[in-house]
């Protein structure tokens, strides 16, 4: 997800609307319930990049949420990844010397997926 304009929220009404909606929350995180005064952070629902298609305003307070930073985080990272794919990794197997003898000796066959290391 490309960055969106930050210069909405460097103003005087985005700092009211943050005031506003750090108030309505009663100054707690919305997600775990952590009191944090005005050190949190208003996250928009609807993430910024999408606001104009759904039809909202950056500054419109039904669309935000009152977060700690840990909830926030958490949120932004887990819109930023979805759609993507896990891959599967194969796994690194070491070089250690006497590792094939080791592993034939416990009987440990050398493509197991049992053993990672």
């Amino acid at each position: 997800m490309a960055r969106t304009d930050t210069r909405p929220l460097k103003t005087d009404r985005w700092a009211a609307v943050r005031a506003f909606v750090a108030h309505r929350a009663g100054l707690r995180c919305e997600h775990c319930f952590t009191f944090l005064g005005l050190t949190g952070q208003a996250d928009h629902v609807v993430p910024r990049a999408h606001c104009e298609n759904a039809g909202i305003g950056v500054y419109d307070p039904s669309n935000l949420q009152y977060l700690c930073t840990s909830c926030h985080s958490a949120k932004t990272n887990r819109e930023r990844w979805a759609g993507h794919e896990k891959r599967d990794r194969k796994p690194k197997r070491s070089r250690v010397k006497g590792r094939d003898d080791f592993l034939n000796a416990a009987g440990i066959p050398e493509n197991s997926k049992e053993h990672t290391c």
